[in-house]
């Protein structure tokens, strides 16, 4: 028992170190092989503070302060206390002067008096301007311009982060106020958001999505001095989804004008993938707690440009709508193959996911090279790379020295696994077509034609480890002695061959063909450490002990 339970120990230590070993070198050489999607999302996590992001929207809104997004509509923009108007009159002497509207909103004109603004377009200033000049000045050539715009203040209150008096000017939009302030809290509406101006207790509403989405300018106004922004509590339970196969899908704030084409505007419109014949309308009735479904065929608003050409499937919505888009199950993709290595044309290449074979990719790159190593050569398949194992993971979480024989074995085993790896043999496919090897390549698949090797690579206890050139006249002992022989403590009698593949095959049994870009591991000898000596020394002792107590007290019964 004794000898088995060392035999055990030292092989559970042989097996951890080759396992070790193993990976070390499969994941520099495995890794990174495979077409693999990597996106990473960045920022801060739900419920922390980006501050980052409210610097950079901070230092966004002081540059654009007053800067114009486009040239003002003189129709649109309202003239006010601050503005700068530079008046030009022709005569037989050109007069040209900067006037500033007062804070009354009156402007005095040289030698024509005053007129009052307040209120007023730039429009329907120039043309009071324009009569009261002509009257006194006699001529038609009157021009006027906008040189400089006002600054005001704007009230900011509501689910903000600060609530606030904020600088502003006549070119700045409600969205720019709310940045100045902080931005929303989470529960701030962005669809609801109301703005009272003049005194007036109804007020202007907001809609942030509408204008973001859909370009409508009227949804996100400039404001005016004195206007006051209230930003409400989003209502959670009134809401409009849609969702499928649309480039934004999600659950929409309900405002009662909306429709249809909004809810499929606020999602841009559709892939090239949706299935429009049959879109599935799903409409709630809160008083009968019920739902009915209606399909739609949506095909000809599949350009968002063309919505407005067909105002007949312009359905209004109500709360708790929503719209379902499904792929089409006919539309393929695009799908490509990467092969890389030794191969003439190393790229990217077309297949069709039913037919493709890999001797025909191999065909489209130009054939091997003569550098090309079959054997070592692999295929990847990206579909099945990253598949959830429960197990795995769970064991990754438990100690080595806590598993059972089986788990240690499975964890081994799955640790080592190269995700996706085809089991193919290059050479058959290549030499008979019709092989099972000559298996149908699918999207994302990548083939690796791996160079040559003209070495062996000994590593662990010996003298001097690295790369020893290939010789096939050569055994493993061979090779140890180039690399200086078994070094300290080496345990000869575990060494390990290692294949480019991953195949293990213990030194001694020579049931292998040593080829170039083999692996040699010399393991160290196990130790036993001097307390579990003294361990199991005292263990020995006090068992002898208690079995002599009990028969001496046999004895004394006797």
């Amino acid at each position: 028992m004794k000898f088995k339970r060392q035999y055990m120990t030292k092989f559970n230590f042989l097996r951890r170190f080759f396992f070790l070993m193993f990976l070390s070198l499969s994941i520099s050489t495995f890794n990174c092989l495979s077409q693999i999607d990597n996106y990473e999302l960045s920022g801060a996590k739900p419920g922390a503070l980006d501050t980052l992001a409210m610097q950079t929207s901070q230092k966004i809104v002081s540059e654009s302060t007053g800067i114009l997004e486009k040239e003002i509509d003189p129709e649109k923009y309202i003239v006010g206390p601050g503005d700068v108007i530079t008046l030009a009159i022709l005569t037989t002497k050109t007069k040209e002067y900067d006037l500033c509207i007062s804070a009354n909103g009156s402007l005095l004109l040289p030698d024509a008096g005053t007129v009052m603004l307040k209120g007023k377009s730039f429009a329907e200033a120039e043309k009071l301007i324009k009569e009261k000049i002509k009257k006194v000045f006699k001529t038609d050539e009157v021009y006027l311009i906008l040189k400089d715009l006002r600054k005001f203040k704007v009230i900011i209150s509501g689910s903000v982060k600060k609530t606030a008096i904020v600088t502003a000017t006549a070119v700045d939009r409600v969205s720019e106020i709310i940045e100045k302030a902080g931005g929303l809290k989470p529960d701030g509406s962005v669809r609801k958001i109301q703005l009272y101006r003049g005194g007036s207790t109804k007020p202007i509403i907001v809609d942030l999505i509408k204008f973001f989405r859909t370009h409508d300018e009227d949804a996100n106004p400039t404001v005016l001095g004195g206007d006051h922004i209230v930003i409400p509590p989003i209502s959670k339970n009134q809401t409009i989804t849609i969702s499928g196969d649309v480039p934004f899908p999600g659950s929409f704030e309900f405002n009662p004008d909306d429709s249809l084409a909004d809810l499929v505007r606020f999602a841009n419109g559709f892939y090239p993938t949706s299935f429009l014949d049959s879109v599935e309308y799903v409409q709630k009735f809160e008083e009968y707690d019920e739902f009915r479904v209606r399909y739609l065929n949506l095909k000809y608003w599949r350009d968002l440009s063309e919505i407005d050409n067909y105002p007949e499937l312009n359905i209004p919505l109500k709360s708790g709508d929503r719209i379902y888009i499904k792929k089409d199950p006919f539309y393929k993709d695009a799908q490509e193959v990467a092969i890389t290595g030794e191969v003439k044309f190393p790229g990217k290449y077309a297949v069709d996911g039913r037919t493709t074979r890999v001797s025909e990719i191999l065909q489209k790159a130009g054939g091997i090279t003569d550098k090309a190593a079959l054997d070592a050569s692999i295929l990847i398949r990206q579909s099945e790379i990253g598949v959830p194992d429960k197990e795995m993971e769970r064991l990754r979480r438990t100690p080595t020295n806590e598993m059972s024989e089986n788990e240690y074995r499975y964890f081994q085993s799955k640790a080592s696994e190269q995700q996706g790896m085809m089991a193919i043999n290059f050479n058959t496919l290549l030499n008979n077509p019709n092989s099972v090897d000559n298996i149908i390549l699918l999207n994302k698949d990548s083939i690796v034609i791996t160079e040559k090797k003209y070495f062996i690579n000994v590593q662990g206890r010996v003298n001097n480890p690295g790369l020893v050139v290939f010789n096939s006249k050569e055994n493993y002992l061979d090779y140890i002695n180039s690399a200086g022989g078994f070094g300290f403590r080496a345990d000869a009698s575990s060494t390990l061959i290692v294949k480019s593949k991953g195949q293990q095959f213990l030194a001694e049994t020579r049931n292998y063909l040593l080829e170039p870009g083999d692996n040699i591991l010399v393991p160290p000898k196990t130790e036993t450490k001097l307390g579990e000596i003294l361990l199991t020394a005292l263990t020995v002792t006090v068992q002898l002990l208690t079995i002599a107590g009990v028969i001496i007290a046999v004895l004394k019964t006797k």
